[in-house]
């Protein structure tokens, strides 16, 4: 028969284990790290996200997260370019192992700001490169589209009593050009199949200020060759796209070249200024006396700037 002291030792035991497991389980159910969701333009947070690229949010996808003193530039517990990944593209984001971040145990308040895609040398006094691929397709365009969210509360910044996951609403940092092209009859071609398209003056490298979301000036520019879509919309007999680089062009200085059946034709946009998180789209009509544009503009979300002619 056991003792009185025996029963009430072993009560104390049961109390104190069971206490430990119920703490266990609080913290593998919430450990205090900061959780992120992210959406890009109006779209809304749980689904899929359009990209500037033209694509979604992919399995595996990375974003750069830093912590910063509510209000600031200045990084808040060592929480600096912290790296953060979509498992399965659908805007929950989780840190990578050893990336966590925490709220500051004293309760101060912090904002957040973020980038895509993960740069591992981005900070935020010297920003981050940014380059654009001079031979385009669906695939490449992924990996140097530029988008940017700062969220900061309503500029109350959050802080360990807030209560769910901080939602980055990214933005776009670049522009697109699209191309719905059209030949002539004069051309003596019914498709573009074998064209050879080339985007002329464009600038391709900048610096990317993370805490603006501002890029440089860049004077430096390459050929582009843009990306050919699988289909074109009725009426046209191609359709190209291309992520490019945000500035104000003179006339003269950005073109666009057809190389069809040994023959060259051009397209000379003109004065142009391309701004960021727009996407520029133009009729462009392929013909012996010229080629010809019209265009419209449109939030990434489209910009439609209606039809050109090239000759």
């Amino acid at each position: 028969m056991k003792s009185k002291k025996t029963t009430v030792m072993l009560s104390v035991l049961a109390a104190v284990c069971l206490a430990s497991c119920s703490n266990d389980e609080e913290v593998n159910d919430n450990d205090g790290a900061v959780r992120f969701t992210a959406a890009i333009g109006n779209q809304a947070v749980a689904t899929p996200q359009s990209r500037a690229a033209g694509t979604v949010w992919g399995a595996g996808d990375k974003i750069g997260i830093f912590m910063v003193k509510n209000g600031t530039n200045d990084i808040a517990e060592s929480a600096l370019n912290k790296e953060f990944t979509t498992a399965d593209g659908t805007g929950n984001f989780t840190p990578v192992t050893g990336d966590e971040i925490y709220y500051p145990m004293e309760g101060s308040a912090v904002d957040f700001i973020s980038y895509y895609p993960y740069d591992a040398d981005a900070t935020l006094d010297l920003g981050i490169f940014v380059e654009i691929g001079t031979t385009q397709t669906s695939a490449s365009q992924a990996g140097f589209d530029l988008l940017w969210a700062k969220a900061d509360n309503a500029g109350s910044g959050y802080s360990k009593g807030y209560a769910g996951a901080v939602e980055l609403q990214f933005g776009h940092c670049l522009s697109k050009l699209t191309m719905n092209c059209k030949v002539d009859a004069s051309v003596g071609v019914s498709t573009l199949d074998g064209a050879t398209v080339t985007i002329m003056g464009m600038h391709t490298r900048n610096y990317f200020d993370l805490k603006t979301a501002t890029l440089g000036h860049s004077e430096a520019s390459l050929d582009i060759v843009p990306n050919k879509l699988p289909t074109a919309p009725t009426g046209f007999d191609a359709t190209y796209d291309a992520v490019i680089m945000p500035d104000d062009y003179k006339k003269g200085i950005v073109s666009v070249k057809f190389e069809i059946n040994a023959e060259t034709f051009v397209w000379d946009v003109g004065a142009m200024k391309f701004e960021a998180g727009n996407e520029y789209i133009y009729e462009v009509l392929i013909t012996r006396t010229g080629v010809q544009g019209k265009g419209t503009i449109a939030p990434w979300s489209p910009v439609n700037k209606g039809g050109v002619t090239a000759e």
